[in-house]
């Protein structure tokens, strides 16, 4: 449901309606060609599932994902026997890609079973590097792809190197060790790391931290090998990777994404902050507030006096909460009540919602009912928080007026979780449609992909850029949710469901961190001159959604939490007026799944305004 809308008639807002329903009651099934092969009768026995492998329709297109046949027959192979091995390695060198890739991705299958293939798979992997070989190595986890995986890490599929194994993934612990490996190769393994902390904790935390203390010991910082650096690179709030950055911030950023887990390392990180360094500040900063360190709460606080740096600093003290109490309570209650924009005061009273205190009672009441519906939403959200608990009493009374009467579906939404967290038992919205009377299926373009605890709500990935084009060169694009080229620069997004996500620009030489670990961008859409990026994810509890507006400001660039949706994002598209139509559900993920009777789910279509406020939009067109 992409692009403008050119007829005005209302009745494409009810296909949107349509849409956000369907959509939220979609059930996965297998594969089907024309609905009558599925992958669980696509070829039976290896003969008929090899012929099938070899089955080529028309020329190689190039995309990362294998065509139905050679997906089907790799699933199929991948659960015979250990006598299929030799035929699929004779097919590693078949002259079709294509081929050669369903081949590999049976072995991956076959895990254990395709031992024997490991030397095969190896040499297909130094032959083309960019193809699925890795994915078999990494499932097969041998140490012997080890030298192979170093020496063609920066050609190979970031989306394979992120599933290592523990025996192979220490090599990328191993780069940054090494103090000859280039600035290109520490970015790409500290986003690695970034994306699979969970995996890893106990043997990698204590060596990254030794890692981090060896560094701070030099006098001078160490930066990648072949660096010029006469002049101080023009600070940012923001993490900025280089040739100047120092290799102490690609390790700090590591430890960060293993957030209160990594704490321990807190001494040193707070070490890298002092250094006083203008690339590895920001890093150093965004690790303690990662850990939720005390430490943080005066940098952040600076951080907040300063217009290019406030919507990082307001993300940290939400992240912050009662660590930063008393410090942050006037800070965050001036800007609740005098911040420019909505999304300011917006992201003021969150904070506040962390800190507690009565005097941040009090002004998130009052900001219950303010003019701008993000305020609202937010507040809401606020005074649902652990941090008002003691006052459940006299909320609850509130929370229910909402629920009842409140302009804002986000806020009602906020109300009736806190509802039910207070009470322990489930409120129904009021705006709701019984999932029996609905017939699951899939519609309007959309994919949806089960994990184990979310479902991720995928529009088509990005077309590959054309070559010249500023995203055609960042690794790891084939398997980014977001690609997008703003001038010389490339907006690039991964989306990994529960597991979160990362919002980036890369440039000539430079890659900016926007946002991580916990983002889950979708897709990206111009609206009145903004470049906004829709994020969402559907998850046990219900879905989410938001709108994040990239913004650029004397060369730095800064990701602002703009607008929060009324659930998981489904569908969307521009009036004639230009602002965004936005559909959503709040569905459960259970519900989801399975579409079960007695299920309730809210569905919802929104207009979002220039000035990020939502205003209700009903199926009959009327705003």
């Amino acid at each position: 449901m992409e692009g403008e809308v050119k007829s005005g008639r209302p009745r494409w807002l009810a296909g949107l309606v349509c849409v956000v329903v369907v959509m939220s009651l979609g059930c996965s099934r297998p594969w089907k060609r024309e609905d009558i092969r599925t992958w669980e009768g696509c070829c039976e026995g290896a003969d008929a599932c090899l012929a099938l492998l070899q089955e080529l329709h028309g020329p190689d297109t190039g995309e990362k994902w294998l065509p139905p046949e050679q997906a089907c027959a790799s699933w199929k192979l991948g659960r015979v026997g250990e006598d299929v091995v030799p035929r699929l390695i004779s097919l590693l060198r078949h002259s079709d890609r294509r081929v050669r890739g369903g081949a590999a991705q049976a072995l991956a299958k076959m895990e254990e079973k395709a031992t024997g293939a490991m030397p095969a798979l190896i040499e297909a992997y130094e032959r083309e590097p960019g193809g699925l070989a890795l994915h078999a190595l990494s499932s097969l986890d041998d140490e012997r792809a080890a030298p192979a995986i170093v020496r063609h890490l920066l050609e190979s599929p970031t989306s394979a190197l992120e599933h290592l194994g523990p025996t192979l993934a220490p090599v990328l612990v191993e780069v940054l060790e090494n103090p000859e490996s280039s600035w290109e190769a520490l970015v790409l393994v500290r986003r690695v790391l970034a994306r699979r902390p969970s995996m890893y904790t106990e043997t990698f935390v204590p060596r990254l931290r030794t890692l981090l203390a060896r560094e701070l010991e030099e006098p001078t910082l160490r930066r990648p090998p072949g660096t010029s650096c006469p002049s101080a690179p023009a600070p940012s709030c923001e993490a900025v990777f280089d040739a100047c950055t120092p290799r102490a911030a690609y390790v700090a950023s590591a430890l960060a994404a293993y957030e209160r887990r990594g704490a321990k390392a807190a001494p040193e990180v707070l070490q890298a902050l002092q250094r006083a360094d203008v690339r590895l500040t920001p890093v150093a900063l965004q690790a303690l507030v990662a850990f939720g360190s005390p430490a943080a709460v005066p940098e952040v606080l600076q951080q907040l006096a300063v217009p290019e740096c406030r919507a990082r600093a307001l993300a940290s003290l939400v992240s912050l909460g009662g660590v930063a109490r008393p410090a942050a309570t006037e800070p965050l209650l001036r800007l609740l009540a005098t911040g420019e924009e909505g999304w300011v005061r917006a992201r003021a009273a969150e904070a506040l919602g962390g800190v507690g205190g009565a005097a941040a009672l009090e002004a998130l009441r009052q900001a219950v009912y303010a003019s701008h519906s993000e305020v609202q939403a937010a507040a809401v959200g606020a005074l649902g928080s652990y941090a008002f608990r003691t006052h459940a009493e006299e909320l609850v009374p509130l929370f229910q007026q909402v629920v009842a009467k409140h302009a804002s579906p986000v806020a009602r939404s906020h109300a009736r979780l806190a509802l039910e967290g207070l009470s322990g038992q489930e409120v129904q919205p009021a705006e709701s449609i019984d999932c029996a009377r609905i017939s699951p299926r899939r519609a309007g373009g959309w994919t949806l992909r089960e994990g184990h605890t979310s479902l991720q709500l995928h529009w088509d990935k990005p077309k590959a850029p054309p070559l010249g084009s500023p995203c055609a060169a960042v690794p790891g694009g084939d398997s980014a949710s977001v690609l997008e080229a703003m001038g010389e620069a490339c907006l690039v997004g991964w989306d990994d469901g529960e597991f979160g996500g990362t919002l980036e620009v890369h440039e000539a030489g430079r890659v900016t961190v926007l946002e991580e670990p916990h983002a889950n961008p979708l897709h990206v859409v111009r609206m009145h001159g903004a470049l906004v990026v829709v994020e969402g994810l559907a998850h046990l509890s219900g879905g989410a959604g938001s709108l994040v507006r990239v913004d650029a400001s004397e060369g730095r660039w800064r990701a602002i939490p703009w607008v929060t949706l009324p659930g998981a994002p489904m569908a969307y598209a521009l009036n004639e007026a230009g602002d965004l139509v936005v559909g959503t559900s709040d569905q459960r993920l259970d519900a989801i799944v399975c579409g079960r009777a007695g299920t309730f789910a809210p569905a919802h279509v929104v207009r979002v305004t220039r000035d990020g406020g939502l205003a209700p939009v009903e199926p009959d067109g009327r705003p």
